[in-house]
């Protein structure tokens, strides 16, 4: 009778002594690897997501005109150019700030340290940069953009005239946000004849290739473009005009940016997020999240103090039950502590060579984006969750490792107990009864 009872007590505390095991290692492990702010850090570096962000969603063609925009309005043609204006107006080290600060609101927000899930960029810095920025590279493109020299200069109306309505043509590119091949020298004009600068330049302003808005631009500006003119120095000429045609570009850029946003210049990523997508609302993503920060308190706190609680007071049961055997003591919960930490062992590598893959492929193939979403940014979204996967997932081993061996431990220790104990009656006379 008392072997049945042992065997069924054994049989029900094993399986106790498993549940909880399994859930403490595997599931409370990766519910409080999901709060934790370097799980994210070490997936964000793992998939080299800050220079992707520059190197291949930001130069997307889907995202063309609103990349524009933090280009200053300005059409770069070459992918470099273009890569290292963003850098300039977005640096690396702003990159990592915003993205670890939303970490850190998300992380917190899941732990229950906050009560409103909040996730924006703040957009000031680089707003303020975007005009300066753009007009410094445009004046790297002019002192690489080729001047055409003439063989001699000449005072003729014809000449006058020639060089005002070519001189048009790149200024007028440049307000509109393009990039001229080329630009003639105001050394088509002889020295003496620049003098008559004010003649010249209103035929420029009126030059019916010209828009408008340049014209007047320019005027304003008059005096300040008078003495690059006259020295003959196309460049400096060109960047002063250029610079001058450019800032309202830049300006009604940051604007149309700025209607977008939210006082203080910030983007609401959970509102962008509800306007891209095509599945869910911003009140469904609130009401999944709030359903997320309940889950995971529940589950890195009573749930893993209860797992816990069932793996230790099972093992001790265990050893009541096979009182007064020490050997069957050490042996049975040895046992359950040994099949337990070695199934959550594989179990845990099943998790973290399955989950990762699943993840990716639900960002790519089971969500419904807008046509507005570039792919370059649904690729690098589902390498960043699989990457978070696996690191969410892992860390189980070193405690599943650790429960399995003093398993065996106590397995091997209740073997030898029957060579120990003999010796032990032998020094202790009446030990043991």
């Amino acid at each position: 009778m008392l072997t049945i009872f042992r065997a069924l007590a054994g049989l029900v505390l094993g399986v106790i002594v498993f549940a909880g095991l399994f859930y403490y290692l595997v599931f409370a492990n990766f519910s409080e690897r999901v709060v934790t702010a370097e799980v994210y850090y070490v997936a964000i570096n793992d998939t080299d997501a800050y220079n992707r962000v520059y190197d291949e969603v930001l130069v997307d063609d889907a995202i063309r005109e609103q990349t524009a925009n933090l280009l200053g309005g300005v059409e770069f043609e070459g992918h470099d150019d273009a890569v290292a204006l963003l850098r300039e107006i977005m640096p690396p080290d702003y990159l990592r700030e915003q993205t670890e600060n939303n970490i850190a609101r998300f992380t917190g927000y899941m732990r229950g340290d906050t009560d409103e899930l909040e996730l924006y960029v703040e957009l000031g810095g680089p707003l303020e940069r975007v005009k300066p920025a753009a007009q410094a590279e445009v004046d790297r493109f002019i002192d690489e953009l080729e001047i055409v020299e003439p063989a001699e200069g000449g005072c003729s109306p014809d000449i006058i005239e020639q060089l005002a309505v070519a001189s048009a043509g790149p200024l007028d590119r440049l307000s509109r946000g393009e990039l001229p091949e080329s630009a003639p020298s105001l050394k088509l004009m002889s020295r003496e004849c620049r003098l008559g600068f004010d003649l010249w330049f209103d035929q420029v302003v009126s030059s019916p290739g010209l828009n408008s808005q340049a014209a007047l631009v320019l005027s304003e500006a008059r005096e300040g473009l008078r003495q690059p003119f006259l020295e003959g120095d196309t460049r400096a000429f060109l960047k002063a005009a250029g610079g001058m045609v450019v800032e309202p570009l830049a300006d009604y850029s940051v604007a149309d940016i700025r209607r977008g946003l939210q006082p203080g210049d910030r983007l609401d990523l959970i509102e962008r997020l509800a306007a891209e997508s095509e599945d869910f609302t911003r009140e469904d993503i609130e009401a999944g999240a709030r359903d997320m920060q309940e889950l995971a308190i529940f589950a890195n706190g009573p749930a893993g103090l209860i797992a816990l609680a069932m793996a230790v007071g099972g093992c001790l049961l265990l050893a009541l039950v096979h009182l007064p055997s020490p050997a069957g003591m050490l042996r049975w919960p040895g046992m359950a502590l040994a099949l337990g930490g070695g199934v959550c062992l594989v179990a845990g590598f099943v998790l973290n060579s399955a989950i990762p893959g699943q993840l990716n492929d639900a960002v790519s193939y089971s969500v419904s984006y807008s046509p507005d979403v570039p792919a370059s940014a649904i690729r690098l979204a589902g390498d960043l969750l699989e990457s978070l996967g696996r690191q969410a997932t892992a860390g189980f081993v070193p405690a599943a490792t650790g429960v399995m061996l003093l398993g065996l431990a106590m397995v091997a220790a209740s073997f030898l107990w029957g060579l120990v104990f003999p010796v032990v009656r032998r020094v202790l006379p009446g030990w043991g009864g």
